[in-house]
């Protein structure tokens, strides 16, 4: 039996990108559900929660 599982984790996007967040928040209206810094890097990012809009926003960014 295939483990259909879905977990919070696969729901997520995590942007390490400020240039895409900058996209995300400037051209599309699209805010970040919340902020933290990766433990091991100290990298800030930036946490969505996948939607059809958050995919459309991307595939234009990457255009």
């Amino acid at each position: 039996m295939a483990n259909n599982t879905t977990t919070l984790r696969d729901k997520m996007f995590f942007c390490y990108n400020k240039r895409v967040k900058q996209h995300l928040y400037f051209e599309c209206e699209i805010d970040s559900e919340f902020s933290a810094l990766h433990p091991k890097t100290k990298r800030e990012f930036w946490v969505y929660f996948k939607t059809e809009e958050l995919d459309k926003a991307l595939a234009g960014y990457r255009k």
